[in-house]
């Protein structure tokens, strides 16, 4: 069964209701990972998925007979035992919905499949009909990882019924970009890259690492690793500030950088320098 086969199969399942807690999410099944959106653009992303999911809320809460779209799972066999564990493949954002709600059930279309089929069948429904859309990296990240997967990371060429056209279409980005996906794909070393630069479920390089290679991507794990805290908090900051530069003005910005580069520049001076400062701002009482 082809990932598209999969995800028509997926949409076609009879929906059935299933208690919340019988519903698991894993990463790997989870194509919109924040960290390949640009600072820039965290807070806005960030913001719309908020949104969407109170919107969703919303809905649920105005009458317990409204029900969203059914999720679709995979039924996915547990190493050891091979008993079937349910994971989302596609609806986080109206499972977070019903949580909220305080719902204890939700609507599920469910076929069994393997996790390597439930990955590729996530990335292909993330990037169609989503009322939600995917930002543009998320998208492009996708299609390259479909791709590698496709062509067996470039060492093969595409299976029947694919192709580069097909492929664009399906992810929302352009013919040429794809094209040079496939040039890229058998020169990339996965050992080149540290883990965190990996897709969770595909075990390969992020496009975006890939298309940065140069810039600095490589030595993630040394950058990261011993940091990996300071690089957490550094990201949220980074978001909170691209939310508020989206409501002031460029020259409100760019004064406010001015008033916090002012303000590192004195924390390096000496303390009795800072106090004579200080007392400088300090208002003449006698006057």
């Amino acid at each position: 069964m082809t990932p598209q086969e999969a995800l028509e199969a997926l949409k076609a399942a009879e929906s059935r209701t299933l208690p919340l807690l019988a519903l698991q999410t894993d990463p790997a099944l989870q194509p919109r990972e924040e960290r390949m959106v640009p600072f820039r653009d965290k807070g806005r992303v960030g913001m719309r998925s908020e949104e969407h999911v109170g919107t969703l809320r919303l809905a649920l809460e105005a009458s317990a007979s409204i029900e969203l779209e059914p999720l679709l799972a995979a039924e996915i066999a547990r190493p050891g035992d091979g008993a079937p564990a349910m994971f989302v493949v596609d609806g986080h954002h109206r499972l977070k919905a019903y949580q909220l709600a305080g719902r204890n059930t939700v609507p599920v279309r469910s076929i069994p499949m393997g996790h390597r089929l439930a990955v590729l069948a996530s990335k292909l429904v993330n990037c169609t009909d989503r009322a939600l859309e995917m930002h543009r990296e998320q998208r492009l990240d996708a299609a390259w990882q479909y791709l590698a997967a496709m062509t067996r990371r470039g060492s093969s060429g595409l299976p029947e019924g694919e192709s580069l056209r097909k492929i664009a279409g399906r992810f929302g980005v352009s013919r040429p970009t794809v094209d040079r996906m496939k040039a890229k794909l058998p020169q990339v070393n996965p050992k080149d890259y540290a883990p965190e630069a990996h897709d969770p479920g595909t075990g390969f390089p992020r496009w975006r690492y890939v298309r940065e290679a140069g810039a600095g991507w490589q030595d993630m794990k040394q950058k990261m690793t011993p940091e990996q805290m300071t690089q957490h908090e550094a990201e949220k900051l980074a978001r909170r500030i691209g939310a508020l530069l989206e409501k002031a003005t460029a020259d409100a910005a760019k004064r406010a950088f001015e008033m916090l580069a002012t303000e590192e520049k004195l924390a390096h001076i000496n303390q009795d320098t800072r106090e004579f400062l200080a007392v400088l701002q300090e208002p003449d009482e006698d006057y």
